[in-house]
């Protein structure tokens, strides 16, 4: 490969001894000069970046790019979020017509609000009465079947719910409704959902993985990769990086949903024998996932005073669900630990952000590293332990610090202005990582949008609604860039290897068409990525 330098440029690294240059030299894949354009040298081919904006490649430090395997192998239908019950079987009706689905396929859906209203399996049965659908809710936390789906399953009213946190709703003569809540009760649903081959699969992952570089991301943490001993994506993806044909690095995950669903030390194995094998150096499968609890959307977030109003079953005292049991995560998290694995917790309710913090902490020095995931709601005391803690990355997805009436309406004012903490974690040294906790949704999947969500609060004429209070929760972009970046990067134990422009590390850029560090809001809103380069090659 030949020596190449850029020039002429407005290039932010993300290095802070170093933050920002015009001119950089390429080699061999890795950056070998970082600097002023009078220091470039004698090289092969120079390239004038004509003023454009440079930066480091993206991170999504927490993204579900598996989940696309699954939505692209059933063409996954996505309804209108804002879909209310009555209108459900009807909507999915149409949507059909412009994208079908073979007659022996499951119907499977993506994108309802459950809010909206009281969602049963009648909303979908006069529209398919004879077919199985599986709506899921936008938000992952939650799914609706018809009456087909549920026979096929075998869900009646004799069917026991995991666990009080984790549940088949029923009505007044304990039927179930076609509801089902959490991610326990929500796994028998996958037997609904046809086998993927092999070669389906790796030409989904290719596809994917493209559509990831587009958007600028040189590197990725999938947060939802084994639950079991099923590995076929991992397996997928470590055959295309040995073909050669993986743009980007993918650090992979092992969720271990609790002893209901595997024994541990079986899940410990599994986990080794996959980072035995399957370890390449694009592939990272490197971390254990786990759920500490759900969301505030399905009033499943764990908290430490009940939800406002009633709950999802009439009591009046609903403080949310445990997904996975606070000993189980302990003693999970010690174990994968003490065998070289970095530890990834989903906490979105402040009980559920205590007991995190507190299993991390017990945890002390380990040779991967310790994310809190999410990050909803904090109470002061939780915001002093995680900046005491000094090693746990507090990483969430900006976008959804923004205005919201029904998190208001469930949480109460004092809690609502207590939700994604940033400034405060970020101001007190804590290293804050930003991802998008989807599979390339046309939002939260857009970093740009997400530094203007990190910088405003959603407080901008551009988006419609109330910011989201305290605006001293507000970073700067700057710190957003270095969030999206190096601090993803050392989330996943590479920031030695990327995340930066630095002289050494693998050159893994972005060319830009916005200086997004002075540019308006609206072009904030509005930059795209013209080129994305991986090892030093546009791909």
């Amino acid at each position: 490969m030949s020596r190449i330098a850029y020039y002429n440029g407005t290039i932010y690294t993300a290095d802070c001894n170093n933050p920002i240059v015009n001119a950089f030299v390429v080699d061999d894949g890795r950056f070998v000069y970082v600097g002023a354009e009078d220091g470039i040298g004698e090289c092969e081919e120079k390239i004038d970046l004509e003023g454009r904006c440079v930066i480091p490649g993206l991170i999504d430090s927490h993204c579900h790019m598996f989940a696309g395997v699954v939505s692209a192998a059933s063409n996954m239908i996505f309804v209108e979020p804002d879909t209310k019950p009555s209108e459900l079987g009807e909507k999915i009706l149409a949507l059909l017509e412009e994208s079908p689905v073979a007659d022996n396929q499951t119907i499977v859906c993506m994108g309802i609000e459950l809010p909206m209203g009281d969602f049963c399996s009648s909303n979908i049965d006069s529209a398919f009465p004879d077919r199985p659908v599986v709506v899921f809710a936008n938000d992952g936390h939650a799914l609706l079947l018809n009456s087909t789906a549920m026979e096929e399953l075998g869900i009646n009213r004799d069917t026991p719910d995991p666990s009080k946190d984790s549940y088949y709703v029923r009505d007044d003569n304990g039927d179930p409704t076609g509801l089902v809540i959490e991610i326990p009760a929500m796994r028998p649903c996958a037997k609904l959902i046809s086998e993927i081959s092999m070669d389906a699969r790796s030409a989904i992952i290719k596809e994917l993985a493209r559509a990831y570089t587009s958007l600028g991301y040189t590197g990725v943490f999938e947060a939802s990769s084994i639950d079991s001993e099923d590995c076929e994506n991992l397996v997928a993806l470590f055959d295309i990086d040995q073909e050669g044909e993986l743009p980007l690095r993918v650090s992979t995950s092992f969720n271990y949903g609790g002893e209901d669903s595997i024994e541990l030390e079986d899940f410990l194995q599994v986990m080794e024998k996959c980072r035995a094998n399957y370890s390449s150096a694009n592939v990272l499968p490197n971390t254990l996932k786990l759920i500490s609890d759900g969301t505030v959307e399905e009033q499943s977030a764990l908290l430490f005073e009940p939800y406002c109003g009633a709950a999802p079953e009439g009591d009046n005292k609903n403080y949310g669900s445990e997904i996975v049991k606070y000993d189980e995560m302990k003693r999970a998290a010690e174990l994968a630990a003490d065998r070289g694995f970095s530890v990834h917790i989903h906490a979105i309710g402040d009980k559920a952000v205590c007991r995190t913090l507190d299993i991390l902490t017990f945890l002390g020095d380990i040779k991967g590293t310790k994310t809190i995931a999410h990050n909803q709601l904090y109470r002061p005391e939780e915001i002093e332990k995680i900046i005491q803690a000094k090693d746990i990355f507090f990483q969430t997805t900006p976008h959804w610090a923004t205005g919201d009436k029904h998190t208001l309406s469930v949480l109460g004012e004092d809690r609502y202005k207590m939700q994604f903490p940033i400034a405060s974690a970020l101001n007190g040294g804590v290293a804050v990582t930003l991802g998008s906790d989807s599979c390339l949704e046309e939002e939260t999947s857009d970093a740009f949008k997400g530094i203007y969500y990190a910088c405003t609060r959603g407080g901008s004429s551009l988006i419609e609604g109330q910011s989201l209070p305290p605006k001293e929760e507000a970073i700067s972009r700057m710190d957003a860039l270095m969030a999206y970046t190096i601090n993803g990067a050392k989330q996943l134990s590479l920031g030695d290897e990327t995340g930066s422009i630095t002289e050494g590390k693998s050159a893994d850029f972005l060319i830009i068409d916005n200086d997004i560090i002075n540019c308006s809001l609206e072009e904030l809103w509005e930059t795209n990525v013209l080129e994305t380069h991986f090892r030093g090659k546009q791909v």
